[in-house]
């Protein structure tokens, strides 16, 4: 059985080229740090033939990569290019519907080859990023095989669902992240099953050795309006100046972060690490004296799973996601979204607290979100909506 899983970002230079600085090479051949590879992976070790589609202004055309796992490239139609060109960019991006129309829109500029993709690849069932977005209600009306959604981020208070009961009703499935999310799905009439991101227990776990230091460390995208990065560098300046601050990853919003520290005379005490392998990653988390994530909105963010996995005592922002992966004080610490000094506060906390919150961190993970079972699940569910 063929799934197409269908990211949700408007073009592939958009978002791994200008965010990610990504090529087409670099991308099949190294990069990895997503969840669509993870999910893709698990998928086929279940049996199911994933193949990854991505809309393209440049690109076009069916790539294997390594691991045997195809990628192919949806070319969006010459028009689009223009207005991608010509058009500011916050334009489509100032309410709800107008980031509606601009998503149905995108949708629409690569239909043609989406529908020539299903056909020529002889795809079973479309797997599609984000179903609170436009995108979805444009693409699950005009196919003429099952469709299953996924939420990896999208936050339904922040869209417009005026043609959302038809989208959700139309489609075989949607997972939510939540038990919240499912109940929202099922208020639309969609048909809904818990499905969250899970963690690679066989990469990520602790390391009874390592010794943990007085670091926080957070791992992310740098793209500020969602992650809130500055929030850490914010929270280092209330706390005393033996701790530091590490920051994995690579984004847009790197040189406005490094300006802030700067501006707030913390720039000695923090290390950009930019983009690093899983490996290293892995090294981090386990020597990290606590793991940050103080992001606006998130899926079960894969990196707190991991952090968790490998007994990090981890701060993660209070929201509906976080709220049901971590119990304030017992296997983590939450703080509200941009209380800087509930940030700082909470950062103390599980520091002190460290050996008990991890160990119970590392208990949540290993029996609610080990990814070898969640992936298990997810194929039984795809298939059984294929041929429902």
């Amino acid at each position: 059985m063929k799934v197409a899983m269908l990211l949700s970002c408007s073009s592939f230079e958009a978002f791994f080229g200008r965010v990610l600085k990504q090529t087409r090479e670099s991308y099949l051949e190294s990069y990895r740090n997503d969840w669509h590879w993870y999910y893709a992976k698990g998928l086929q070790e279940n049996g199911l033939v994933p193949i990854i589609y991505i809309p393209s202004l440049h690109e076009g055309g069916l790539y294997e990569t390594p691991e045997g796992i195809s990628v192919r490239f949806l070319p969006l139609a010459k028009w689009y290019w223009l207005l991608d060109q010509k058009l500011p960019k916050q334009l489509g991006r100032q309410t709800r519907f107008t980031g509606y129309a601009d998503e149905r829109i995108n949708a629409h500029a690569f239909m043609d080859s989406l529908s020539q993709a299903l056909e020529a690849d002889k795809i079973d069932l479309l797997y599609i990023q984000e179903y609170w977005s436009g995108r979805f209600d444009h693409i699950v009306h005009r196919i003429g095989i099952p469709v299953a959604g996924a939420n990896h981020g999208g936050v339904a208070e922040r869209a417009y669902l005026g043609f959302k009961s038809a989208a959700l009703r139309r489609a075989k499935v949607c997972y939510g992240q939540t038990q919240a999310e499912c109940r929202l799905i099922e208020t639309f009439g969609g048909h809904a099953e818990l499905q969250p991101n899970g963690c690679d227990l066989a990469t990520f776990y602790p390391d009874p050795g390592a010794e943990r230091e007085k670091t926080i460390l957070t791992v992310a995208r740098l793209t500020n309006k969602q992650k809130r990065t500055s929030d850490l560098i914010h929270a280092l300046t209330r706390l005393p100046e033996d701790w530091t601050l590490d920051i994995v990853g690579t984004g847009p919003d790197r040189d406005m972060l490094e300006a802030l520290a700067h501006k707030n005379g913390v720039a000695a005490r923090i290390r950009f690490r930019g983009f690093v392998g899983r490996n290293d990653v892995r090294g981090f988390l386990q020597t990290c004296g606590v793991f940050a994530m103080p992001s606006d909105n998130e899926a079960v963010a894969i990196a707190a799973l991991e952090a968790m996995a490998c007994g990090a005592p981890v701060v993660l922002s209070r929201i509906p996601t976080f709220e049901e992966l971590v119990t304030d004080g017992v296997n983590g610490c939450l703080a509200p979204v941009g209380d800087v000094d509930a940030l700082a506060a909470a950062i103390t906390n599980a520091w002190t607290s460290g050996p008990r919150l991890g160990s119970a961190a590392e208990a949540t993970i290993r029996s609610q979100y080990d990814s070898r079972a969640l992936y298990r699940r997810l194929a039984d569910s795809l298939r059984a909506s294929a041929t429902a």
